[in-house]
């Protein structure tokens, strides 16, 4: 339960930076922050598989 409430801690930040920052910096962004979330969920499934 408290990873499933990171990651979306995780995601609320990051949507946050985008807010503030223009739109050629919003896409590196967007790229690396899809690039995170995918590996944060494949480490969860991972994770919930090993147990």
């Amino acid at each position: 339960m408290i990873k499933i409430v990171f990651i979306v801690g995780l995601i609320l930040v990051g949507l946050l930076a985008v807010k503030f920052v223009d739109e050629k910096m919003q896409k590196k962004i967007a790229i690396v922050f899809v690039a995170l979330v995918a590996v944060a969920v494949l480490s969860l499934v991972v994770s919930e598989l090993i147990r």
